[in-house]
């Protein structure tokens, strides 16, 4: 089993620095070493992971020394207990708690006489914005937060909160706070905030499923036995796509470090046929949602901003992807029952402990049944001497989830359909869910994608034709050195 926190390694390697005085160098040494096992009682990192926590840890140093250049006043003793603000009640209230503890993930710091703190947050890729309200949390939290460190010296009279991003040495201070400042936007801010979520009851089901404690017999995730061809497995709960399927079956590698650890290179080059389709996905999702539920596409409209953006032959053609869907477009012929559109459909397979995730690029009620359409842009005609769900691994789990009976209505008047789009031309193919046949196909095609990664613990690596754009090459020796290879460039020499 691996380690499955992907900022562990870096947090335990400036622990090292910042607590116990070890010299950078040694750090990463050890990191290396031990593939980040600095306690015995983690799991090891995969390499992958290594190689990426070196650099943010790097990154991290790096932006440190730079900052407490930037400020006047310095914040350059680390704390190491979690600072909590806690409000305790002589009696329970409505809800029948006593004692609420709002705290702070993150790096700590205060300067020597303790009038100044600075909370750290962290992210994988570059300084990232977020809402105004997690700012107003956080230094909240270091403003007024205890701690049961013994060297705590006072409540600090100004607060900088401090973004970090994992992949820059450069990080984003925003403007300091004083305690005033922060108890006002706590209070304006914060609180209403919180207390939404303490009173939220709504049950959502989506992409964090698999790590809520309430999936097994939660109301609002279907339970099925998606997969009765596979044996039952008896691992860590996991959420799989048919994009987690496809990008395993690329790279064991790949999948573990891009979608289990969601690190990824913010400077790897996306083809053009990926960003000619993602453009395509954006420019009709915003025109079935805002013009064409009440008429059909039509050709020659105005192209979107998404659309736009690509370079000319690349604009080219995926205008003439948008008009071909002009002919295809189901929109108004629908049903108009927005209340039943869904953008994400999930269901738990208890048997196999696996939440199963889709997006369809459209699905709306008709006639008493679904219908579940997939639209992708392609260079190339379908081949007639493959099977169609196993060139679209999509259709084949749209099938299972209709068949299952999950999604409500009746089986038997359901539908997927397959809409591809090309710059010469478009095609417009339909699967029955309610076929024994098809559903029996559509098994075996998911079971033989899902099977193999349900008892992989290594995800090594497997170096091939996907290294050249491979979103997490930059951290893996082997994909490194086969584009190399292929280049007829010495790996030391890039």
């Amino acid at each position: 089993m691996l380690r499955d926190f992907t900022l562990g390694p870096l947090m335990a390697a400036l622990d090292r620095v910042e607590f116990d005085g070890r010299d950078e160098e040694t750090v990463v040494e050890e990191l290396v070493r031990t593939r980040g096992v600095f306690d015995s009682r983690d799991a090891p990192a995969h390499s992958g992971l290594v190689a990426w926590s070196v650099e943010a840890f790097r990154n991290y140093r790096a932006a440190w020394r730079t900052h407490q250049v930037a400020v006047t006043a310095r914040c350059t003793r680390p704390v190491r207990s979690a600072w909590k603000v806690v409000h305790h009640r002589d009696v329970p209230d409505h809800r029948g708690v006593v004692r609420y503890e709002q705290t702070c993930w993150g790096r700590r710091y205060e300067s020597d006489d303790g009038s100044v703190r600075e909370m750290w947050l962290l992210g994988f890729t570059t300084p990232k914005e977020r809402p105004s309200v997690v700012y107003a949390a956080a230094a909240n939290v270091a403003a007024f937060g205890g701690s049961v460190s013994p060297d705590q010296v006072r409540q600090p009279d100004r607060v900088r909160v401090v973004v970090f991003g994992a992949m820059s040495p450069i990080a984003h201070q925003l403007p300091e706070w004083t305690a005033e400042q922060i108890r006002r936007r706590a209070r304006d801010e914060v609180a209403p905030r919180l207390v939404a979520v303490v009173d939220g009851t709504e049950r959502r089901a989506g992409r964090d499923c698999a790590q809520c404690p309430q999936t097994p017999g939660c109301a609002a995730l279907p339970t099925v036995d998606l997969l009765p061809n596979l044996p039952a497995a008896h691992g860590r709960r996991q959420m799989l796509s048919v994009t987690d399927l496809r990008l395993y079956q690329s790279c064991p590698a790949r999948y573990h470090l891009l979608r289990q650890l969601r690190i990824r290179d913010v400077e790897a080059i996306e083809s053009q046929a990926i960003a000619v389709g993602r453009a395509v996905d954006t420019a009709l999702r915003n025109r079935h949602v805002n013009g064409c539920r009440t008429h059909r596409c039509e050709s020659g409209q105005p192209l979107d901003e998404a659309v736009n953006a690509l370079p000319e032959e690349s604009r080219r053609s995926a205008a003439r992807m948008l008009d071909h869907h002009s002919t295809l477009c189901p929109f108004p012929d629908v049903e108009a029952h927005d209340s039943e559109q869904r953008n994400i459909v999930s269901v738990y397979d208890d048997r196999l402990d696996v939440v199963f995730i889709a997006a369809p690029d459209l699905l709306y009620p008709r006639s008493g049944g679904w219908v579940w359409r997939e639209t992708k842009t392609s260079k190339r005609r379908l081949r007639r001497d493959r099977p169609l769900m196993r060139q679209v691994p999509q259709l084949a789990l749209a099938v299972l989830l209709l068949a299952s009976g999950s999604l409500g209505r009746d089986v038997a008047r359901s539908r997927v359909e397959f809409e591809q789009l090309r710059s010469d031309g478009c095609v417009l193919e339909e699967l029955d869910p309610g076929r024994p046949t098809v559903v029996t196909e559509a098994r075996e095609v998911i079971g033989e994608m899902v099977g193999p990664l349900l008892v992989d613990t290594a995800f090594a690596p497997t170096p091939g034709r996907d290294c050249a754009s491979c979103e997490v090459r930059r951290w893996c020796g082997p994909g490194s050195q086969h584009v190399a290879k292929q280049a007829g460039v010495p790996l030391h020499d890039r």
